[in-house]
């Protein structure tokens, strides 16, 4: 009950605050806590660090001011009417700007002052668990912009424009920073979190597993530019990775008021929301279906993942007429009642900008907690309000950050390149069959159908054939297609995959079978800065060019 009252508090000043763009987004003074010696020492970190927690879930989860909406676009899950229809990141986005200013004005800030503050008094866990917060979120930065205020960041007034430091060396130094997280871990500490800890309950034992989880992640981000054989296989044989029972991951409530539930939920099933479409290829390979003449990678079976993954709005069955609107990719086209448009179709498609917010399927149980679909329909902006014998949703389903098939994922790749000697085909079953249990453990959640063994063994006996018939590519292409698909919901993972390895294969506006699509852009390698902080900071470099402007670690 305290973990949830502190998650309403939090939750509903991260929500306003993200609302305001932050200009001074380094800062170090920002939130910070009175220093009265009369106060125990703890009470303040107990405030700072659920604070950076919530901060950091939104801001790289499917909020309106998060990043995994425009990741999620450009890697085909979703799809956004206007310049993201065609890879149109700019500086001045809502989602860039917003992102930018609250990480450093927010989560930096509170862990920097956690950092000190821990460091200085002794209280070694909290600041542990810090520096490991510290090093994901920089790694993340990294991952997105390349060149980020890092050595001489946070420094506040004394130190107010930052200059912007090469993403290499943030990493060597970040992988510094994760060691000493763990050193700090195993240190007595006068004070240790508890409830306040939102994401472990104050479990050191799962924030260690973490760390070396989030190494093995940026091991494998860096395989292109870096002999990492050694470091991945110390991991390994040290067996303390993130199992299904110590995911990274922020669980919400079911509150209104104070609002607590899952931003991404609030978003999209609420009066107004609706943002983002379902992309249609992203269907359609969930279908083993192929309109778009891409020739990738077929399986044979449709995903039983499916009525997880999407809700339609217009029941089964639907035809065209029943959409509001004239539809652009439509429900008799698709042979459900999916309804969608497509991308590269902006101001081309003559369907694509009418109004379906009462017609189009919307983000489903398993990414946001929406409803699972049953087949009755129902409209999402009216939280799909149920009739007899319909089946809820959940709106306290966790944005996850860092899951174990995740995990797995990462160990077949690195099998399957010749990085480490382990057996890939296996791993892949495995994180596969790791994915379909996130899936059936959401499920139960929101008290929805689970998927039976039977379908589970099906698919994934389709996809190891598809594995055993194909080339040394072929079968990586296969395990980053299996990737994408399972990390629906935290689609920053599928965008470094796509830089790193040029897999799964995306829609390609120009050769696919559409006369209404045309694709203008290249695929943006890199995020804009926010156009903000280039203004205001005169050590910062010149906006990116995010055509060709990779980050350090894409060789690919």
């Amino acid at each position: 009950m305290r973990k949830m009252k502190t998650i309403d508090k939090l939750y509903r000043y991260i929500s306003m605050s993200l609302l305001v763009v932050i200009l001074a987004s380094c800062e170090k003074d920002f939130l910070d806590i009175n220093t009265d010696p009369n106060n125990p020492t703890d009470a303040q970190l107990n405030q700072l660090l659920p604070s950076a927690q919530v901060n950091m879930a939104f801001i790289f989860g499917n909020s309106p001011g998060g990043l995994n909406g425009y990741a999620g676009t450009i890697m085909h899950h979703y799809v956004r009417r206007g310049n993201l229809n065609d890879y149109g990141l700019q500086g001045g986005d809502f989602a860039i700007t917003t992102a930018w200013n609250s990480i450093y004005a927010g989560a930096l800030t509170d862990l920097t002052n956690i950092i000190d503050a821990g460091t200085e008094n002794g209280d070694f866990h909290y600041v542990g668990i810090a520096q490991i917060m510290k090093a994901y979120i920089y790694a993340t930065l990294v991952d997105v912009w390349g060149e980020v205020p890092y050595f001489e960041a946070n420094q506040g007034s004394s130190n107010p424009f930052p200059p912007f430091d090469g993403g290499a060396a943030i990493y060597a130094d970040l992988f510094l920073t994760i060691n000493d997280g763990i050193a700090n871990l195993a240190k007595s500490s006068n004070f240790s979190p508890g409830a306040d800890d939102l994401y472990y309950g104050g479990n050191l034992t799962k924030w260690r597993k973490l760390a070396k989880t989030l190494k093995l992640r940026m091991y494998n981000n860096i395989r292109l530019v870096q002999n990492v054989n050694t470091d991945v296989t110390a991991l390994l044989n040290e067996g303390d990775l993130i199992s299904a029972a110590d995911e990274f991951e922020l669980v919400y409530g079911s509150s209104i008021s104070p609002e607590n539930r899952n931003p991404g939920y609030v978003q999209e099933w609420s009066p107004g929301g609706s943002f983002y479409y379902m992309d249609p290829y992203f269907f359609e390979i969930l279908r083993s279906q192929d309109t778009f003449g891409h020739g990738g990678v077929q399986f044979g079976v449709e995903d039983p993942r499916l009525p997880y993954y999407f809700f339609n709005q217009l029941p089964a069955g639907a035809s065209d007429s029943d959409a509001e609107n004239p539809c652009a990719y439509c429900p008799s086209d698709a042979g459900t009642s999916f309804l969608s448009i497509y991308s590269y179709s902006f101001n081309i498609d003559p369907n694509e900008g009418f109004d379906q917010g009462r017609s189009q399927t919307v983000a489903g149980l398993y990414p946001l907690g929406g409803r699972y679909d049953d087949g009755n329909g129902g409209i999402a902006a009216n939280g799909a309000s149920l009739t007899a014998g319909q089946v809820s949703g959940n709106p306290g389903i966790p944005q996850r950050l860092l899951s174990y098939h995740e995990r797995l994922f990462i160990e077949a790749e690195l099998a399957q390149v010749g990085t480490t000697g382990g057996n890939a085909r296996s791993l892949l079953s495995d994180a596969i069959d790791a994915a379909f249990a996130k899936v059936n453990e959401l499920a139960g959640m929101a008290s929805a159908p689970t998927i039976s063994s039977t379908d589970i063994t099906t698919y994934r006996d389709a996809v190891l054939a598809s594995y055993d018939a194909s080339s040394a590519a072929g079968q990586l292409e296969i395990i980053m297609t299996q990737k994408w698909i399972a990390v629906f919901g935290n689609s920053l993972v599928a965008y470094n995959d796509y830089r790193r390895t040029g897999y799964p294969e995306l829609h390609n506006g120009n050769t696919d079978n559409l006369n209404v699509t045309v694709q203008t852009r290249q695929f943006p390698v890199s995020f804009p800065y926010d156009i903000g902080n280039l203004q205001l900071n005169p050590n910062a470099p010149s906006q990116r060019v995010i055509a060709t402007q990779k980050v350090f670690w894409d060789n690919n």
